[in-house]
C-alpha cells in the first residue's frame, strides 16, 4: 500500500505548475535571448529609426509650440497657458547637464524605448506570448507621429512615458500593493503637471485598485494610497501656482479651452452676450468655420485674443460663460461634434478634415528645409545655439517612412473593441482589471480633448500606444482558461 504522504504528493503534483529546468550559465542567457528575440529585433528597429530621425533633423525639430515650453528655463514661474511640469521635471534637470535641445530630445527618444520595454515586460509577466507582446509595442517603437513628437521639445511624449510608467507599476502584480499604488499615484500626479488632460487618471487608477486588490479593506487602502500619491504632486504644483497667480490651480486655460470647443457649432444669436463679448462670435457660417486654434490663440480680428474685458471682469469667466451657454442652448450640436471627433480618431489616414488644419505639424515633411521664424529662432539660439537643419538622404527616408509606418485608425478601433470585450468578459479572469485600466487610460485620454477643447492628431497618442497593449492582453487572457493563482504575476 502506498504511503499516505506519497498519495498526497502525487495528487498535489497532478495540479502543480512545474518549472522548466533552467540551463546553466551561458545557456541560460542564450535561452533568454531566444525567448525575447522578436522584441529585441523590434527594439533595435526602434533605436535605428530614432538615429535616422536624429541624423535627418539635427539638433531637433522646432515645432510652433516648442518656444512656449522652453520659456520655462529662462523664467522659472508657472505659466497661465499650460502646466509647466514638463519643464520642471525634464527640461530643468537636463539643463544642469547641458542646456541644449539636442539633449532634451535625445533623452525623449531613450524614454520612448524604455516605455516600450516596460510595456513588453508587463505583457510577458502576464504570460503573453513573445510574438504578440512584441507586436503590441510596435506603435511605441515605430509610429511616425510619435517619433516627430519625441524629436521636438514638446510635452506629449514625456506625458505618455509617465502614463506608461504608472500603468506598469499598477499592473506589475495581479494584486496591487499599497506601496505600488502610492508610487503609481505619484507618477499619475506628476503627469497631470505635464499635461492637465491627465487629471482623470486618478479615477481610472482608483477603480483598478478597487477591482484588483485582495480583500475589501486592502482594496480601499490601496485606492486611498493611489489617491494620496496623486494629490502630492498636484497639490504641490497648485500651491506653487497660487504663489505666482493668487489662485490655486494648474493653469488658467480652462475657460479658453471650453470656448474653443464651441466655436465649431455655436450660433451666437441664441446666446445672451455682453457687447464686449460679441467679438467671441465666429463671423463665418456654421460649416465654414476656422480651426478652433485660430479663434483661441491667434490674432485674427475675432476670438479670444481680441477680447477686451472691462475692469473687474474676469476674462476666463467670460470665455467659460460663452461655452456654458452654447452647450446649454445647443446640446445636440455639441454631442454631434464630439461624436464626430471621436470617430475621426479612427480615420485610416492622418489628414485634416472638417475645420481642422493642424495635421501638418506632426509630419516630417513639414520640417524639410524649414527656415526658423521670429518665434522659433530664439528657442534654438538660447538652448544650444544651432538652428534646425535638414540632412539628406535621411530626411527623404523619414518623409517616405511617415506615409507607411503609422498605426492605422481602424486597427486602433479594433483594439478598442477587443479591449472592451476583454475587460467585461469573465473568461479574461485576473487580467480584466488591467485590461480595463489600459482601455480607460488609452481611450479616455484621447477622447477627453474632444469633449473639452478640439480634435488634434497628437492627442490620439494614448490610444495609439495603450489600446494595442489592452487588446493583446485581452486576447491572450481570453484564449486560455482562468489562470491558476501560481500563474498570475506576483501572486
Amino acid at each position: 500500500m502506498p504511503h499516505p504522504g506519497a498519495v498526497t504528493t502525487t495528487a498535489a503534483a497532478r495540479g502543480a505548475v512545474h518549472p522548466v529546468p533552467r540551463p546553466p550559465g551561458a545557456g541560460r542567457w542564450r535561452a533568454r535571448l531566444v525567448d525575447h528575440a522578436p522584441f529585441l529585433v523590434a527594439l533595435g528597429l526602434g533605436a535605428l529609426v530614432r538615429l535616422v530621425v536624429t541624423a535627418a533633423f539635427p539638433p531637433a525639430m522646432m515645432v510652433s509650440d516648442a518656444p512656449s515650453y522652453l520659456r520655462f528655463l529662462g523664467d522659472l514661474q508657472p505659466s497661465l497657458e499650460r502646466p509647466d511640469g514638463y519643464g520642471l521635471l525634464l527640461l530643468l534637470p537636463l539643463s544642469w547637464v547641458a542646456d541644449d535641445v539636442a539633449l532634451f530630445v535625445g533623452v525623449q527618444h531613450v524614454l520612448g524605448l524604455a516605455a516600450a520595454t516596460g510595456l513588453y515586460a508587463l505583457l510577458r509577466r502576464w504570460d503573453v506570448g513573445r510574438w504578440w507582446a512584441a507586436v503590441a509595442v510596435l506603435p511605441v517603437l515605430l509610429d511616425a507621429m510619435l517619433l516627430v513628437l519625441e524629436h521636438g521639445p514638446l510635452s506629449d511624449a514625456f506625458f505618455l512615458d509617465l502614463v506608461v510608467l504608472a500603468v506598469v507599476l499598477l499592473g506589475w502584480r495581479a494584486r496591487p500593493s499599497p506601496g505600488l499604488a502610492l508610487a503609481a499615484g505619484l507618477v499619475m500626479g506628476a503627469s497631470v503637471t505635464v499635461r492637465q488632460v491627465g487629471t482623470p487618471l486618478v479615477l481610472a487608477g482608483a477603480l483598478f485598485c478597487l477591482l484588483a486588490a485582495a480583500g475589501r479593506w486592502r482594496r480601499v487602502l490601496t485606492a486611498v494610497a493611489l489617491v494620496v500619491g496623486f494629490l502630492v504632486p498636484v497639490g504641490a504644483y497648485a500651491t506653487w501656482f497660487s504663489g505666482t497667480h493668487g489662485t490655486y490651480g494648474l493653469s488658467g486655460i480652462g475657460g479658453l479651452s471650453a470656448y474653443m470647443r464651441t466655436t465649431t457649432f455655436v450660433e451666437c444669436d441664441r446666446l445672451e452676450l455682453a457687447p464686449y463679448a460679441e467679438v467671441l462670435c465666429p463671423p463665418e457660417p456654421v460649416g465654414e468655420r476656422r480651426d478652433p486654434t485660430d479663434y483661441g490663440w491667434y490674432q485674427i480680428g475675432v476670438g479670444a485674443q481680441s477680447l477686451v474685458v472691462p475692469a473687474g471682469v474676469d476674462r476666463a469667466d467670460v470665455l467659460r460663460d460663452v461655452a456654458r451657454q452654447a452647450v446649454r442652448e445647443q446640446p445636440l450640436d455639441y454631442a454631434r461634434i464630439v461624436l464626430r471627433d471621436v470617430a475621426l480618431g479612427f480615420d485610416p489616414v492622418r489628414v485634416d478634415r472638417f475645420e481642422y488644419s493642424t495635421a501638418f505639424k506632426w509630419k516630417f515633411s513639414t520640417y524639410v528645409d524649414r527656415e526658423p521664424t521670429p518665434w522659433t529662432e530664439p528657442g534654438f539660439a538660447e538652448h544650444g545655439g544651432v538652428q534646425q537643419q535638414t540632412h539628406q538622404p535621411w530626411a527623404r527616408v523619414m518623409v517616405a517612412y511617415e506615409d507607411v509606418v503609422y498605426t492605422w485608425g481602424p486597427l486602433v478601433l479594433l483594439c478598442l473593441v477587443v479591449g472592451v470585450f476583454g475587460a467585461v468578459h469573465p473568461r479574461a479572469g485576473a487580467a480584466r482589471p488591467l485590461v480595463l485600466l489600459l482601455v480607460l487610460c488609452g481611450f479616455g485620454l484621447s477622447v477627453l480633448p474632444d469633449l473639452t477643447t478640439q480634435f488634434v492628431w497628437r492627442y490620439q497618442l494614448p490610444a495609439v500606444v495603450l489600446l494595442p497593449v489592452a487588446a493583446v492582453l485581452a486576447g491572450s487572457a481570453l484564449r486560455r482558461s482562468r489562470a491558476a493563482p501560481s500563474e498570475r504575476p506576483g501572486a
